[in-house]
């Protein structure tokens, strides 16, 4: 979650992700929301981020033309 008053784009995020992981692990899709759904312990339910899938809302890079170096 961004402080307020601070603002982040798809690009931007996957520019600082680039050089901290492997190529194979840079994301895709990226889809900025409020909250984690999560279960009354605090585990994050994967399974509804995963259920909601590409919507019109997601960043694709491929769709946006972003290369990520190897």
């Amino acid at each position: 979650m961004l402080k307020k008053g601070f603002d982040l784009s798809a690009s931007e995020l996957i520019d600082f992700c680039q050089p901290r992981m492997g190529y194979f692990s840079v994301p895709c899709f990226l889809d900025f929301i409020e909250a984690l759904p999560l279960t009354e312990s605090g585990k994050v339910q994967k399974f509804k981020l995963i259920e909601k899938g590409v919507t019109n809302t997601t960043w694709d890079r491929e769709k946006v033309g972003y290369k990520v170096a190897r």
